[in-house]
């Protein structure tokens, strides 16, 4: 074998050997900030983890208390243990992703949605079409709001202005049909806590005052 090739070889096995630890270790601190940043806003009586391939992310479900009765959801980390995909995989656009499903035992006062207007046709809004519509830019990125049964597009335009970094989030939803409050977004290094808590404190805004069922 030409001794170039050789060194070549081991450089990049040395260097892909590296990267998986390093990605590793980087992506479990990550799930872990997240699982610890979810936990201190939502406050479960009881909490349930199942993992995804590793160090790829987890489900998540939590049973609460008070206004709200359960979450549920999923967080994934991208590739960064994997020296050859991961260039592949930022240049696909991939990113680490963040879903909860918040379930309410009150009553919401209509169907609502605010989406980051490049993310909108992947939202898969049954509907959409006959929605009230907004289109609104924040700090230069485009979102748009949707709505149905309630005008809720002030409660929308608030929660959005109130976000730190409004370019993270891809879509928040709020749906009566199962009393439930849908967050998509892109965390920062795991910085799910800062977004979901401005969230959580915005939802009662969403909610009928003194009905519950």
């Amino acid at each position: 074998m030409n001794p170039y090739a050789l060194v070549a070889l081991i450089i990049l096995a040395v260097a892909a050997t590296a990267q998986y630890f390093l990605g590793t270790r980087k992506n479990r601190w990550i799930v872990s900030t997240m699982s610890k940043g979810l936990e201190e806003i939502l406050r479960p009586t009881a909490t349930n983890y199942v993992n995804i391939g590793g160090s790829i992310g987890y489900n998540f479900s939590y049973a609460l208390s008070g206004t709200w009765s359960r979450a549920k959801g999923t967080y994934t980390v991208n590739a960064r243990n994997s020296l050859l995909y991961l260039p592949i995989s930022l240049l696909m656009g991939v990113r680490d992703r963040f879903f909860i499903n918040i379930f309410t035992k009150k009553n919401i006062k209509g169907e609502a949605h605010l989406v980051a207007a490049s993310w909108l046709r992947r939202a898969n809004i049954d509907g959409a079409d006959s929605m009230h519509r907004r289109d609104v830019d924040v700090g230069g990125k485009q979102f748009v709001l949707l709505w149905k049964g309630a005008d809720l597009s002030s409660e929308l335009e608030k929660l959005l202005n109130s976000l730190v970094d409004p370019a993270r989030l891809r879509h928040f939803c709020a749906y009566p049909g199962t009393k439930t409050f849908f967050v998509n977004s892109t965390p920062k290094l795991g910085n799910v806590k800062e977004d979901l808590a401005i969230i959580v404190k915005k939802l009662p805004d969403f909610i009928e005052r003194g009905k519950d069922k």
